[in-house]
């Protein structure tokens, strides 16, 4: 017997009159067109859709925006929150505030819908403070991770111009987003690639421009952001290598607070050294770490790693010992 994807006794009307008014609800302006390709229905079929909703709740056409929206806006009930929830809400906004211009705008609107914590905190800044890198913002980053994000959510593939980091190759591309992820200041696209047919990074600094499709995709099914990151060390993905370093003793305890990768194992030596042994996806990243422990960190293994190390390291002595000597 077939299984069925939809509640018993649901038509496909009802779920799609749903979804319709979900998507008026969200703001997100849909047409008359993009909702008839959408449900893959007829124009005449979504104006009806539209006719019964707005009995329900009135809609109206916005000219600028070529889509619906709720006439009576927003009048979902507020929240009163207590003085730790609120500490939170600050927090979080504060983290939030280095996302970006489109996240920080987005959390303030909703906490202005949905609470009465703007009122309550008077304007004053949160006591905390959270130290992670400003986003590398711009109007275009902005567009980018608006069209973007509403693609992801929507499964609709986007149209770029791509700048490799390394080449500095320009090339078209067709992407199915599968998520975003925000590394050292940066959103990176996570998607389906279909010039190089296979997952790939796109940074949006690095997006000479985009746009949306009306192409619409189904994810692989075996996709999962977190185990696509699994292995990397931040957001970069080559083969796995198993690298082992050794900290000296009078900084294993600051090395020691936290768990750096999933794959940590951990070592203490009887001298109070530790060495710490990580399975990851390439060296490229763990290596900038492992640079920022000097000159109380060594690589042990593998070896082609540590000749790598000792080589770059002895190319920076050289520099620097040749820059002094032009003072």
């Amino acid at each position: 017997m077939k299984s069925s994807s939809k509640p018993a006794g649901i038509s496909d009307k009802v779920i799609r009159l749903l979804d319709t008014y979900t998507l008026i609800a969200q703001k997100k302006y849909p047409s008359v067109t993009q909702l008839a390709e959408h449900f893959k229905v007829s124009e005449r079929s979504i104006f009806r859709y539209l006719e019964i909703i707005n009995l329900i709740d009135g809609i109206e056409f916005d000219q600028e925006r070529k889509g619906y929206f709720f006439t009576n806006g927003d009048r979902i009930k507020k929240l009163s929150l207590r003085d730790d929830e609120l500490t939170v809400l600050l927090a979080a906004g504060e983290a939030v505030s280095h996302l970006g211009r489109s996240l920080g705008e987005s959390f303030q609107d909703l906490l202005e819908r949905l609470t009465t914590a703007t009122k309550k905190s008077g304007g004053k800044k949160s006591p905390i403070i959270v130290k992670i890198p400003d986003v590398v913002a711009s109007e275009t980053v902005r567009a980018y991770f608006k069209t973007v994000n509403c693609c992801i959510d929507e499964k609709r593939s986007v149209e770029m111009k791509y700048r490799a980091q390394h080449t500095g190759e320009v090339t078209e591309r067709l992407v199915d987003p599968y998520g975003l992820v925000f590394y050292e200041g940066v959103w990176i696209m996570v998607g389906y690639c279909h010039l190089r047919k296979q997952i790939r990074t796109f940074a949006f600094d690095r997006i000479l421009n985009l746009k949306d499709r009306w192409r619409y995709f189904t994810p692989k099914e075996d996709f999962n952001l977190d185990d696509y990151f699994s292995k990397s060390w931040g957001i970069y993905d080559d083969k796995e290598v198993t690298v082992t370093v050794r900290f000296a003793a009078k900084i294993t305890d600051y090395v020691l607070r936290k768990k750096w990768h999933p794959s940590e194992k951990r070592k203490l030596l009887p001298n109070g050294d530790a060495e710490l042994t990580y399975t990851v996806a390439g060296v490229t990243e763990i290596k900038r770490w492992i640079y920022s422990w000097l000159p109380h960190v060594e690589v042990l293994k593998p070896a082609w790693f540590r000749t790598q190390v000792e080589k770059e390291l002895a190319e920076a002595v050289e520099r620097m010992k040749t820059v002094r000597g032009k003072r």
